[in-house]
């Protein structure tokens, strides 16, 4: 009988189809990703056992699983439900139940700018409202308590939407400090503390290895960043925290032990593992990837890198690369921030992203960094931030033309609407909406697309190195029935601005 159940919304845990940057599909709209395509192709869930929980969780679920078992829950106490399971799991016995999401009200980055788009409510929302609505149900039947965590925590801060949901508590940041003590006082009644409660940056020692894999094989290997970007959540966190390997091989295991052995390291800025400044440490990025080999795991990928370290360190870019060919990678990914072409916007919003390089220096950076990444073979997805405070006419068009330059590097370009963050020196700060959305905002998606459509399937070639030429014949298809539709609708809402005069 678990004295805690922990879940997610189906929007997050599912089975990614096989590639982690395939969930920014769930950030759709439902006119586009309808039901159907979305539960049975695009994010089919992840298996649930007989007994309604899941061996394969986001990570932030077996981050809380790992917290309380390092304190007082033993094995049966703490159980991870399948979100259209929670029924079977949840019971009389069933103190607290912890939910997660990355973005539960739908208004993230990546989600308000397909809503843009196209207008219409996004899965991910739909899917949290689903999953809250059956938590409620249970609760009532229960009485149990509802503790809501994880990355898109800030959404939830207003205890009118707090109500609305059924959640009791709402822990905002870290939870390894936090988490024992708050969940204790729940279970015995005793907590006194404000409904949202603000966690505290943990130490790289603090963060215990977890006891099982993930849907996406993740494995964090720092918090935090250190670079200050004023409109970023992760400068709330602080300066940039890697675990020891310890802590990271450990994790590998939990994955070796499934027969999973290709994993995705997952950090802010993956290529500064182990520095102690705002430059890369090659020898501890080096030792990390050789350590992961070394136990085991065939495949290493990693999610965010910063534009700077290709421009800047290129001769480590080399050797990684290298080192990443002799395991059998053809080709490799990564997501940097590209945010903006203007040189301007980059010293008042976040100078230190070009660090050691001058601000002003930003679309060389940029150029430099995506000529390293071609020459080794690098497939880079970069996002931009449109509408980010201060931007003016002349800022859009230093990004168009900068794109415009890159035509022939293989890399994709993906605009996202500026979001003022709870906590980070924007929050105050006015989101950016269609209806403010101006002319050349509307060129600069055109120029973008235009250039993702043309690169879609060279990029699967340039990975998959001829395999797959099947499924390359249904990409070009889908390609193109996707490219003919979002053109037609980019051209749309541009007519729409110059209609109302948005210039």
């Amino acid at each position: 009988m678990p004295r805690a159940v922990l879940t997610a919304d189906s929007s997050a845990m599912h089975q990614f189809i096989g590639a982690l940057y395939s969930g920014f599909l769930s950030t759709f709209p439902r006119r586009i990703v309808q039901d159907f395509l979305f539960k049975h192709v695009i994010c089919r869930s992840v298996p649930a056992n007989a007994d309604g929980t899941t061996d394969y969780p986001i990570l932030s679920l077996r981050a809380v699983e790992a917290i309380l078992r390092n304190d007082s829950y033993g094995e049966g106490d703490v159980r991870i439900a399948h979100p259209h399971h929670v029924s079977r799991v949840i019971d009389s016995k069933t103190k607290i139940v912890g939910v997660s999401a990355l973005d539960p009200l739908g208004i993230g980055p990546a989600t308000t700018s397909w809503v843009a788009l196209w207008g219409g409510q996004p899965q991910n929302r739909l899917k949290f409202a689903a999953l809250m609505h059956r938590i409620r149900r249970l609760k009532e039947r229960h009485g149990f308590k509802v503790v809501f965590g994880g990355s898109g925590a800030w959404q939830l801060e207003d205890p009118n939407v707090q109500d609305y949901y059924g959640i009791d508590h709402v822990l905002v940041g870290e939870g390894e400090r936090v988490i024992p003590d708050l969940f204790n006082e729940l279970e015995s009644g005793s907590y006194s503390g404000d409904r949202v409660i603000q966690g505290l940056p943990a130490r790289e020692t603090e963060v215990p290895s977890i006891l099982g894999p993930t849907n996406t094989s993740l494995i964090e290997i720092t918090r935090g960043c250190g670079k200050g970007c004023k409109f970023c959540s992760p400068s709330v966190a602080g300066r940039l925290r890697s675990f020891p390997l310890e802590k990271i091989l450990g994790d590998a295991q939990a994955y070796l032990d499934r027969g999973i052995k290709s994993v995705t390291i997952q950090s802010e800025d993956t290529l500064r593992y182990g520095s102690s400044n705002l430059e890369s440490d090659e020898d501890a990025v080096l030792t990390l990837y050789k350590e992961l080999f070394k136990l085991g795991i065939k495949r290493v990928i990693l999610t965010h890198a910063s534009m700077i370290t290709f421009a800047h360190q290129p001769d480590f870019i080399s050797k990684l690369t290298k080192l990443i060919r002799k395991h059998g990678l053809p080709g490799y990914g990564c997501q940097p921030g590209f945010e903006t072409g203007s040189g301007r916007l980059i010293k008042e919003l976040m100078p230190n992203k070009c660090y050691p390089r001058d601000p002003s220096e930003w679309p060389e950076v940029v150029k430099e960094a995506l000529d390293v990444m071609h020459k080794n073979r690098w497939l880079p997805c970069c996002t931009l931030v449109m509408g980010l405070p201060g931007e003016d006419e002349e800022d859009i068009r230093e990004t168009i033309n900068l794109i415009k330059s890159l035509t022939h590097h293989l890399a994709f370009f993906f605009p996202l609407s500026f979001l003022p963050v709870k906590h980070t020196a924007l929050s105050q700060s006015a989101r950016c909406v269609r209806e403010q959305m101006t002319v050349a905002h509307w060129e600069l998606l055109e120029v973008t697309w235009k250039h993702n459509l043309r690169f879609f399937n060279k990029a699967f070639g340039y990975v998959a190195e001829g395999r797959f030429p099947l499924m390359r014949v249904g990409l070009r298809l889908a390609t193109g029935v996707f490219g003919s539709f979002i053109m037609q609708t980019l051209r749309t809402r541009k007519k729409e601005a110059e209609k109302a005069g948005r210039n």
